[in-house]
């Protein structure tokens, strides 16, 4: 067959809505793959699938272990009854959690590739939460064996991942990106060790981790973020430029009697009503859950589980195609304390954001702008960098005169901007969150097409707008100009103060 490729088919942040496409089917990203236990599986694959899910993921390390040869005989999809996408890890996570395993680079290499897997990973070594001294050298094994694997993997119909490693040691994660960036025969990419930050909820750990190794990673090929199933930091990964995700999380809290929701985890003995309309909670009520067999009660939460996990990425993918991805982090910033904190850091990566944020779609959708985040929303950084290019263009072609600057509110009607052009007075409005307008940008996206709340504002807003005036003030008087600024509350006694 040939190569397997991953298509770009949306953009917006550094989030992509694209297809990696393999000898059993197409996978659209951003995608999930839930863990299968072949072994122990409460929830069939069936099922699996039923909740929206055409690709799963299964360690091959564990198939070698209970089935051997069986397993190699019938192919990974025959084994897991699966005829969808099948991505297999090595062994790296029983590597981070026992310590070793039993197989080498070379026989985990040769078993996936006996066991027909569509997707799999080199038997690499995980950093996890250890000192440095550890993690470099998990970093230096993963980038040996990457190197090793060449002569067994290149030219393979099956997508090779290469794990960038480094853990909480963010230089560290740069150097295997920047590594593995140039090892060319691997076509897909893994970021790895982020369970364990996970679990605590350290999402800015994790975040933090795939920007630095996203700076690095090719563009055009898919990114996986390992051990990632919680659709709190889904919205955060994927604004980041991940495009996968595997977990088993879904079937380990049912197993606890866990129940995920957009907003946390509860357990199922403190919930009276059940926040979901999937099928599951649709037909149950908490006290039925509690009261059933612990087999059946997990099944069922582990499908919830599913059913939250993809509807989760449903919204993030119609967020991409809308170009809304900024403000569904926002959104989703104020749903735990955990990711209020991830958007916090959200502003030191928006050079990177800006690249991929749209400036328009077929269907132009207003931007919603929130409070202080928002001044980071890298369309909104984008128009005011524009519009301040503009003014200083229009400034020099007037030569001096009269200037006025005035809200933009309320906002002229389509096709009004137009006859205010050319005037003896130069226009300028202003507004939260973008700054100065030049009558001749006003009606571009998004100028007009603006939401935020219309009193409260945080006072950092109102100081960011008063200093965009006195910007463009001082910037006028130097052209020549005279410059009225009209009534604008407390931005005006703000800016007059400079």
């Amino acid at each position: 067959m040939a190569l397997a490729v991953f298509e770009i088919r949306d953009v917006d942040l550094a989030g992509r809505i694209g297809r990696i496409y393999t000898a059993h089917g197409a996978v659209e990203t951003p995608a999930f793959f839930p863990v299968i236990d072949v072994y122990r599986q409460e929830v069939s694959v069936e099922e699996v699938r039923a909740a929206g899910f055409g690709q799963v993921i299964t360690n091959a390390y564990l198939l070698w272990k209970r089935f051997g040869r069986e397993a190699a005989e019938k192919g990974v999809h025959g084994i897991l009854g699966f005829q969808g996408v099948v991505m297999t890890d090595s062994g790296a996570y029983q590597i981070l959690e026992y310590g070793g395993v039993e197989l080498s680079q070379e026989e985990a290499i040769e078993y996936q590739k006996r066991l027909g897997s569509d997707i799999a990973v080199i038997l690499d070594i995980p950093t996890g939460d250890v000192g440095r001294r550890e993690a470099e050298e998990s970093v230096r094994e993963t980038i040996r064996r990457a190197v090793e694997a060449r002569g067994m993997i290149e030219g393979d119909e099956r997508i090779w991942v290469y794990p960038v490693q480094g853990g909480r040691y963010f230089d560290l994660v740069e150097e295997s990106a920047r590594v593995g960036s140039r090892l060319g025969y691997y076509r897909m990419y893994g970021i790895g060790s982020p369970t364990v930050f996970l679990e605590r909820y350290m999402y800015h750990v994790v975040v933090e981790a795939v920007y630095r190794a996203k700076k690095h990673l090719p563009w055009g090929r898919p990114v996986h973020l390992f051990g990632a199933g919680h659709p709190l930091v889904l919205p955060y990964a994927v604004a980041l430029g991940v495009d996968t995700f595997d977990s088993a999380s879904y079937i380990l809290y049912a197993r606890e009697g866990r129940y995920i929701t957009e907003h946390g985890v509860y357990r199922i003995e403190d919930l009276d009503y059940l926040p979901c309309s999937c099928p599951v909670c649709s037909r149950y009520t908490p006290q039925e859950l509690r009261e059933m067999d612990r087999g059946e009660r997990t099944r069922l939460l582990a499908l919830h589980n599913l059913y939250v996990i993809a509807a989760s990425l449903r919204r993030v993918k119609q967020a991409i195609r809308e170009g809304r991805l900024w403000e569904l982090l926002e959104e989703t910033s104020r749903k735990h304390p955990s990711t209020a904190r991830v958007m916090a850091r959200m502003g030191r990566y928006v050079d990177m954001l800006e690249r991929g944020s749209a400036r328009g779609r077929g269907v132009v959708r207003g931007v919603r702008a929130y409070g202080v985040e928002s001044l980071s929303n890298p369309r909104l950084r984008r128009f005011y960098g524009d519009a301040a290019r503009l003014v200083e263009a229009v400034a020099e072609r007037w030569g001096g005169g009269r200037a006025v600057l005035k809200p933009l509110d309320p906002k002229p009607e389509p096709g009004e901007c137009e006859s205010m052009v050319g005037g003896e007075e130069w226009i300028l409005f202003y507004q939260p969150f973008l700054g100065v307008i030049p009558v001749e940008a006003c009606g571009a996206y998004p100028s007009l097409q603006m939401d935020y709340p219309q009193e409260g504002l945080p006072e950092e807003v109102i100081e960011d707008l008063a200093s965009k005036i006195v910007s463009t003030v001082s910037t006028l008087r130097a052209r020549g100009f005279q410059v009225r600024l009209e009534y604008c509350g407390r931005v005006e006694w703000q800016a007059r103060t400079v």
